[in-house]
């Protein structure tokens, strides 16, 4: 499925915000002007967050009027914004050009702030716990879309909170919408674009087999995280359904020819499902799994979506959990539970705010 555009640009005038600096500069060299205004542009597209080439105020008006002949802005809007009562943790809603609404959330405290960002309406996985994709998938998200999550985000944070670690997990499956992220993520890492460092951004998959291939043919030094969830096929295929199509023999030499051709450590993603994945023949099947691998494992308690029959394993189980996994051998971290008050979880606002309409 290939990423729509908005209305604008869909008469043929690219976003400014999917826009390399050297596309940029072709733009400039077209109309005659000198070559820096490439980078004045940038800078209020990217770094200065501009809604309108209005605000563009050391470009002249005649150059303004001319770049907006040949390029659009599309910011996103915000429909909706929440803080957790429990901490930091902020999520918001906002609205593409077509009236379609993704989430993006921001977790962390004064000097360490993640934003997970979306890379798709929906979501067609369809894996079983999750909410993004319970009502399928609407259309995939282009480039600027991707890369203005974090420009507004930014914006509103404000200096107070600066944004250093970008996860690409938010609703959708990013390697369905490959040339789009992979450009979106390119610009968000780029000195002349957001300037956050490649080790600081994560793309996730579900388990997109070709991709995680063809992404370790990049050479790019992008963290991958890998939506594990369960160790048996069985029931993998019961709760990610993808697994499937790739089960886990495939998934898992993919994953280990990605660590041996960019000697980068996977980290493997594991939302906990009280009485499903959480058993002790559970921690067996994961420790036989990864043992021998270069890779992390993130335990995810999981957080409850209305609708469906998955419940969190209380404290105790979870470290018990734990337990027999660090028992085994493997390296791994569980995540502290943030942001249930505010459906923090993928897809939780969305569903809530369509179902209201």
């Amino acid at each position: 499925m290939q990423a729509p555009t908005s209305r604008t640009a869909a008469r043929g005038k690219p976003d400014l915000r999917s826009l390399t600096l050297p596309e940029i500069s072709r733009i400039v060299a077209e109309m005659n002007e000198p070559a820096y205004r490439a980078g004045q542009i940038a800078s209020w597209v990217y770094k200065k967050a501009v809604g309108s080439f209005e605000e563009m105020t050391n470009l002249s008006r005649s150059f303004r009027a001319e770049l907006s002949d040949r390029a659009c802005l599309n910011p996103l809007t915000i429909v909706q914004q929440s803080k957790s009562r429990h901490g930091p943790t902020m999520k918001y809603l906002f609205e593409l050009g077509d009236g379609q609404k993704v989430e993006t959330v921001l977790i962390g405290g004064s000097r360490r702030n993640t934003l997970c960002i979306s890379t798709q309406v929906g979501c067609a996985i369809g894996c079983r716990f999750c909410a993004s994709g319970l009502e399928g998938l609407a259309r995939n998200m282009t480039s600027a879309e991707i890369v203005d999550q974090v420009v507004q985000v930014r914006k509103l944070a404000g200096d107070d909170r600066p944004i250093n670690n970008i996860v690409v997990m938010g609703m959708g499956e990013p390697l369905a919408n490959y040339s789009q992220v992979l450009r979106a993520v390119r610009i968000i890492n780029a000195d002349w674009g957001l300037g956050i460092g490649a080790r600081r951004i994560t793309l996730s998959t579900s388990g997109l087999v070709p991709k995680i291939y063809q992404l370790a043919d990049e050479k790019i030094q992008f963290e991958l995280s890998v939506s594990l969830h369960a160790a048996d096929d069985r029931t993998r295929s019961e709760i990610v359904p993808i697994n499937r199509r790739y089960p886990l023999k495939q998934l898992m030499k993919a994953c280990r020819h990605y660590t041996g051709v960019t000697d980068r450590i996977i980290t493997y993603e594991y939302v906990l499902l009280k009485g499903v994945n959480d058993r002790f023949q559970d921690a067996e099947h994961l420790v036989r799994l990864l043992k021998k691998d270069k890779c992390k494992l993130n335990l995810i308690p999981y957080n409850p979506v209305r609708g469906l029959p998955y419940e969190t394993p209380d404290e105790y189980r979870r470290t018990v959990f734990a337990d027999a996994l660090r028992a085994g051998g493997l390296h791994l971290t569980m995540r502290r539970e943030r942001g249930r008050d505010i459906d923090a979880a993928c897809g939780q606002l969305r569903l809530a705010e369509s179902r209201k309409a």
